[in-house]
């Protein structure tokens, strides 16, 4: 049971808002996408991979917004439980490799910073095989619920498909700790120690950041800090409500409660273009004519 029913209107709000993070999350993660592939300044170092790699995350996570938008302005699920299987699917699969690129990209800064002539020496090869994990990984926790091991279903709200948290079976409590464990609170101390531990400026590690670059080593750190509060506050909440039905009642869960969790996950998406451009001008330059689709500023 849920308590604390939508009505039309509010349903109709929820769907608006699953529209609006999904049409312009998924402009701004193509626009990023785009940015990195057009500069070959950004293109031609594999680094850029795992930043592409991130935004094609994000961009699974808003993607299929038409059918949890369409549901939400109908008020219930429209498109069968075959189809319910594939949402969930592809929300989990999205939703671990964003989380993964960004805990990557964090050990990443310290191994650049500390471990910079293995990491050179392993050049784009060591890009490639941080890339692979990432999506190997997310695709094993999201395939697991198709296979048995916990399960995906309708959310209390009737209009979304997420991993079954509530009157979950026997199979959940042990693959929600194991998820939750493997891909969030065993990584993100890790990341923090990672980023603490990277120098604070390109000049702690004796570099001195040529003007108009893209992205000083400092630049990439305070991003990393940026990206990861977003995961923090986007993902955080539902970390918090998977782990919470193992030891409380789910059966009076308002609906209320269980949208924030999906509307804070996609609405971040929209906040990691921002990021680049906060940090770094000529990146902002380059984005910006993607997003007028005109020619790439001169740069000297």
């Amino acid at each position: 049971m849920t308590v604390g029913e939508f009505t039309r209107f509010e349903h109709s709000v929820v769907g608006m808002l699953y529209m609006i993070f999904g049409i312009f999350g998924s402009l701004l993660s193509f626009f990023s996408v785009m940015t990195f592939i057009r500069e070959k300044a950004l293109f031609k170092s594999g680094r850029a991979w795992l930043h592409i790699s991130l935004a094609l995350a994000n961009l699974g996570v808003v993607g299929a917004f038409p059918f949890s938008g369409s549901s939400s302005f109908s008020g219930r699920w429209l498109y069968g439980s075959n189809m319910c299987q594939f949402y969930g699917f592809v929300g989990m699969f999205s939703g671990i490799a964003a989380i993964g690129n960004i805990f990557a990209l964090c050990i990443e800064r310290y191994m650049v910073c500390r471990q910079k002539e293995e990491v050179d020496k392993a050049s784009n090869s060591f890009y490639w095989m941080a890339t692979g994990l990432v999506w190997v990984n997310a695709f094993f926790w999201a395939i697991m619920p198709v296979l048995g091991w916990g399960s995906y279903d309708i959310e209390p709200s009737g209009t979304s498909c997420t991993i079954k948290w509530q009157n979950y079976d026997g199979s959940y409590p042990s693959y929600i700790f194991m998820l939750t464990f493997v891909c969030f609170i065993l990584p993100l101390p890790i990341a923090l120690i990672s980023l603490l531990m990277s120098p604070t400026t390109d000049t702690e590690r004796g570099e001195v950041p040529k003007p108009q670059t893209f992205f000083t080593q400092n630049e990439l750190r305070m991003i990393c800090c940026y990206f990861l509060g977003l995961t923090a506050v986007g993902w955080g909440s539902y970390c918090f409500i998977c782990m919470w039905a193992l030891f409380a009642d789910t059966e009076n869960v308002s609906m209320l409660a269980s949208v924030i969790p999906p509307l804070s996950a996609k609405s971040m998406v929209l906040l990691y273009p921002l990021g680049y451009c906060m940090a770094n001008n000529r990146f902002k330059e380059a984005f910006l004519s993607v997003l007028s689709f005109t020619d790439k500023p001169k740069t000297t």
